[in-house]
């Protein structure tokens, strides 16, 4: 997850610097990150002009541009947007409240594992990229999922069920004090209907595990990410993995 409102900001910037050592380098991170990229690839030409809404350290811009994507991000987190900067990406410090002051010609969007999960409300949001993305024009949007059943089953073996179900509950704070919504799949189609048609979804992370669950070697990640690569479009397996990518296109 990536900071987007600000009041998350000081919590992600305390592990700004930590971050991909803690998420994206590991087995885990690069195994669900690489899932993502493997469908939005297709999504995005050379010279396209995508936004990248809580980009973080960067990763996921910089990936895509060196595919010959033009990528510009923003992020709540100062400490986040400074190492995006550092690794060539024209990143900006802004909460993801603020799309509305934004007057930008859009190819598309992308946002990566849970940055809008740290909003209540998903409706300025998609009316802001409503009124910015071309007709045709895609969004790429990963979720943290509200049902997780890896999660379910790690913390009930813990005999913890408070953590087990909290993403049922609508919402709860991170480990790292942020807070967390989880919004239904229904939920977050109806907020973006208006601009928006429903491409696919995928789910990301239904073999491979949350990133708390480090006791899997990377040859072990490696084998069920390709169980993933195969399950990941199946309705009721997608339904249950650790986050869910949607793909939308503006009407």
């Amino acid at each position: 997850m990536i900071a987007t409102t600000a009041s998350s900001a000081p919590a992600f910037d305390k592990i700004a610097f930590r971050y991909d050592a803690l998420w994206s380098d590991t087995p885990v991170g690069k195994s669900q990150r690489s899932a993502v990229w493997r469908r939005i690839d297709p999504l995005f030409n050379r010279g396209d002009f995508v936004l990248d809404l809580g980009c973080g350290t960067g990763v996921d811009a910089l990936h895509l541009k060196s595919r010959g994507v033009s990528m510009y991000g923003i992020d709540s987190s100062p400490q986040m947007v400074e190492i995006a900067r550092s690794r060539g990406i024209e990143a900006y410090c802004y909460p993801i409240e603020h799309l509305p002051q934004f007057d930008l010609q859009l190819d598309g969007v992308i946002s990566n594992f849970g940055a809008l999960n740290c909003l209540a409300s998903l409706s300025t949001v998609a009316d802001s990229l409503g009124r910015m993305v071309r007709s045709g024009g895609r969004l790429a949007l990963c979720f943290i999922n509200s049902v997780c059943l890896w999660e379910i089953a790690f913390y009930l073996l813990r005999a913890k069920p408070g953590k087990a179900f909290r993403r049922l509950r609508g919402h709860a704070n991170s480990s790292i004090g942020a807070s967390v919504f989880y919004p239904s799949g229904a939920a977050i189609v109806s907020a973006f209907k208006a601009h928006f048609r429903l491409r696919n979804v995928y789910g990301i992370g239904f073999s491979v595990p949350p990133s708390y669950v480090t006791a899997l070697t990377g040859w072990e990640v490696e084998q069920l990410s390709a169980l993933d690569r195969r399950l990941d479009n199946k309705p009721v397996l997608r339904a249950l993995a650790d986050h869910r990518l949607y793909i939308f296109e503006r009407i």
